[in-house]
C-alpha cells in the first residue's frame, strides 16, 4: 500500500519548538512519505543585539519575508506532488499563505500570541496582528490544538469555527520506549528532579529556595538547566544534558518526583517525559497542557500557585507509599492515553481526511 505524502514545515526557533519538531519527525517518519522543511530564518541573523523592540520586529519580519520565497516554493512543489501539509505553528503558515491550498494544509499548535495575555496581563498580539493570524488560521482545513486551553482560546480570540478545530495528542510514543521506569527503591531516599532551561520562568529558583530550607537528610534534588545556579548541599546541577542520551534516560529513571513550578508554559513536553519515566509530577496551572497528563491526586498535582505547589510537595515527600503509587499511575496513564495507534489516529484523520 502506497504511503500517504506529507510535507512537515517546522519552526524550531527555541528549545521548546525544537523538541516538538523532533517529536513530529520521529512520529511521522515510519508512517508516511515524509518531507521536512525547516523555516528558521531568524537563526542566521540574530536580532537580540538590537535594543529597540520596533527595530527587532522590523528585522524579524523582513528576514522571514525574504525566507518566505523559498518556503512558498517548497509549498508549491508539495502541491504538485499531491502532499498534504502540516505547519508547526501559525508563523510558518502565515509566510506560506500565498502558496497554500486550503484543502491541503493544517496547523498544529500548543500556543498563540494571545494565549498568555490573561496570565501575563500584557498585550502580545496587537489588533492588526490578531487580524492577520485570524485569516491564516481560518484558511486551514483544520487547526489541531494539543490542549483544550489553546483550542478554547483560538475559538474565542480568532473566531475559528468549531468544525475547523481538532484535538491532537503530542506524540510520546518514542518516550514510552526510551524512558523505562525503575523498580521500587528501598533506600528511604526521595529524589526530586527539575528540568528547565529558563530557570526563573520555570520556577527553578523557587524550588531551590524551598529545598535548601528543608533540612531533610532523606531528600535529594537534581536540577537540569542552562546556567549553573550555585552549589548547595544534596543538590546536583547538570547543565549539558541532551535528549535521548544514556545519561538523560538514566536521569529520569533515577528520580521519584518531577517538579515544575512554572510561571508560564503552554505544553512543557518534559512533563510527559517524566510521566513516561514513571515519576510523580507536580506543576502549576500555568502549565496549560498539564491536565493532558496529570490527574490530581492520582499521579501528581496541578496547583493554583507556586506557594500551593510547595505546600503540596512538602506533604508528598513525607509519604513514600503515595509517591510509589503515583509513579506507577504516571506510566499507566501515558500508556493508555498516548499509545501510538491513538495519537496516529488523531493526526491521520485530520491531515489526510478528504
Amino acid at each position: 500500500m502506497m504511503k500517504k505524502k506529507l510535507l512537515l514545515v517546522t519552526f524550531p526557533v527555541d528549545f521548546g519548538s525544537k523538541t516538538f519538531e523532533r517529536r513530529y519527525i520521529d512520529f511521522f517518519a515510519n508512517h508516511v512519505d515524509l518531507r521536512v522543511y525547516r523555516f528558521v530564518p531568524d537563526q542566521f541573523v540574530p536580532t537580540q543585539k538590537y535594543s529597540n523592540s520596533l527595530l527587532r520586529l522590523f528585522l524579524t519580519v523582513g528576514k522571514r519575508s525574504l525566507a518566505s520565497i523559498e518556503l512558498q516554493k517548497q509549498i508549491r512543489e508539495a502541491n504538485r506532488e499531491g502532499r498534504s501539509i502540516l505547519f508547526q505553528g501559525v508563523s510558518p503558515a502565515l509566510f506560506a499563505y500565498p502558496a497554500t491550498k486550503r484543502s491541503c494544509s493544517c496547523i498544529v499548535t500548543d500556543w498563540t500570541r494571545k494565549l498568555y495575555e490573561a496570565i501575563d496581563g500584557k498585550t502580545m498580539s496587537p489588533p492588526w496582528l490578531t487580524f492577520i493570524h485570524r485569516q491564516v488560521l481560518n484558511s486551514q482545513k483544520y487547526v489541531i490544538g494539543l490542549t483544550d486551553a489553546v483550542l478554547d482560546e483560538i475559538a474565542r480570540d480568532y473566531d475559528v469555527p468549531h468544525h475547523k478545530l481538532r484535538k491532537g495528542r503530542l506524540p510520546f510514543s518514542v518516550d514510552l520506549d526510551l524512558f523505562i521506569p525503575s523498580s521500587d527503591r528501598n533506600d528511604g531516599i526521595v529524589k526530586i528532579l527539575f528540568v528547565g532551561g529558563d530557570f526563573q520562568r520555570k520556577g527553578g529558583d523557587v524550588l531551590l529556595n524551598w529545598f535548601v530550607k528543608q533540612h531533610r537528610p532523606n531528600l535529594r534534588m537534581t536540577i537540569v538547566t542552562g546556567q549553573h545556579p550555585g552549589n548547595f548541599s544534596n543538590v546536583t546541577i547538570r547543565t549539558n544534558i541532551q535528549y535521548g542520551q544514556t545519561e538523560h534516560i538514566e536521569l529520569f529513571k533515577g528520580h521519584d518526583i518531577f517538579v515544575l513550578p512554572t510561571k508560564c508554559d503552554a505544553y512543557p513536553s518534559v512533563i510527559g517525559e517524566a510521566a513516561c519515566a514513571g515519576l510523580a509530577v507536580l506543576t502549576t496551572k500555568n502549565a496549560l497542557g498539564a491536565s493532558e497528563i496529570i490527574q490530581n491526586g492520582i499521579n501528581g498535582y496541578i496547583c493554583n500557585s507556586q506557594e500551593e505547589l510547595l505546600d503540596q510537595l512538602s506533604l508528598l515527600v513525607q509519604n513514600k507509599a503515595l509517591i510509589e503509587s503515583m509513579k506507577q499511575s504516571s506510566r499507566q496513564i501515558m500508556e493508555q492515553k498516548f499509545a501510538m495507534n491513538l495519537v496516529l489516529g488523531d493526526f491521520m484523520s485530520c491531515i489526510f481526511e478528504d
